[in-house]
Parts: C-alpha cells; sequence; structure tokens
C-alpha cells in the first residue's frame, strides 16, 4: 500500500473483515497521482482463495474503466461491491495506462467466520487471535492520515 512508483492506492477497508457471500459492502479508495504529470488509472479487482483466483473484474469509475487523476493530486472514490466468495483475499490492483503494469494494490481478507479462521494474507505475518478485530477501526484512520501527509507534502511543494 502506498508504494507505486507513477501512483499510490490506499482503501477504507481493513486488513481482514467478516463477511456473508452476496452481502454488499461499502469502501472508499483513494488514488494519488504522486508524480508531476496528469496520468489515467483503473482499478482492477480479484479474489483468491489458496493461490487459485476465483473472480477478476475491472471496477469502473463513473461508469468507465480508465479515469484520469491529476498531476500531484488525490481521487476519492466512494463505492460499493458485492462478491459471491467468502474465506477469499480480496485485491484491488491499480494500474496506470501509459505502461499499462500495475502501480500499486490493497488486499483484504473475507472470511464467514470469525477473525481465529483468518486465512494468511501473501506475504504478512499473522496476527494473534482476536487481534484483528481492533484492527479495522485503526487500519481506516491510518490510511487517511497517510492519504492527509502526503497531500499536505505535495501542497508544500507546489508552493515552493
Amino acid at each position: 500500500m502506498g508504494t507505486g512508483k507513477y501512483g499510490d492506492l490506499f482503501w477504507s477497508l481493513a486488513p481482514s473483515m467478516v463477511y456473508a457471500g452476496g452481502a454488499e459492502f461499502h469502501a472508499r479508495i483513494y488514488v494519488a497521482n504522486t508524480t508531476e504529470i496528469d496520468r489515467q488509472y483503473m482499478l482492477m479487482a480479484s479474489v483468491s482463495r489458496d493461490s487459485q483466483v476465483l473472480a477478476e473484474f475491472p471496477v469502473t469509475v463513473d461508469g468507465a474503466s480508465w479515469f484520469a487523476v491529476a498531476a500531484g493530486s488525490v481521487e476519492s472514490l466512494p463505492g460499493a461491491l458485492t462478491l459471491d466468495y467468502t474465506d477469499a483475499v480480496l485485491t484491488l490492483n491499480l494500474y496506470e495506462k501509459e505502461t499499462n503494469e500495475i502501480t500499486d494494490s490493497v488486499a483484504t481478507v473475507l472470511t464467514s467466520q470469525g477473525t481465529e479462521h483468518f486465512p494468511q494474507l501473501p506475504g504478512l505475518p499473522q496476527l494473534p487471535a482476536g487481534a484483528t478485530d481492533m484492527m479495522s477501526p485503526l487500519t481506516s484512520l491510518i490510511a487517511l492520515v497517510m492519504v492527509m501527509m502526503m497531500l499536505s507534502g505535495m501542497i508544500r511543494g507546489a508552493a515552493k
């Protein structure tokens, strides 16, 4: 999260959440263009379980696959998703149009049971049982603070 060369991606979802397949959930997605030129981006979601991709689909913005983000700015995109899967990992990838590469991604684990049954996110250490219940509000706050810090840095840079 937040390490892309041509843009950064954040969202309001916790690293893990209890989810019942078919239920709608809401998320706010933040796309930051950290470069000095306007860029076009696309969001691609995938749902996987045990290294097997169960579903993959574009996330449209105002009905379009590609959307523009001005140089040095952040777009806040509210939205909702309904998935038929649980006990899986939902990943959102940010593609940059000029390079046609994934520049950043975020993921959350969706589980039908309590937090002690969360699948392991790839490359991350497993949290102790019960620790993820308190992480949801904290993760949203951290993501918001990171976006605000990035914006303040861009504003200070533009003022110079």
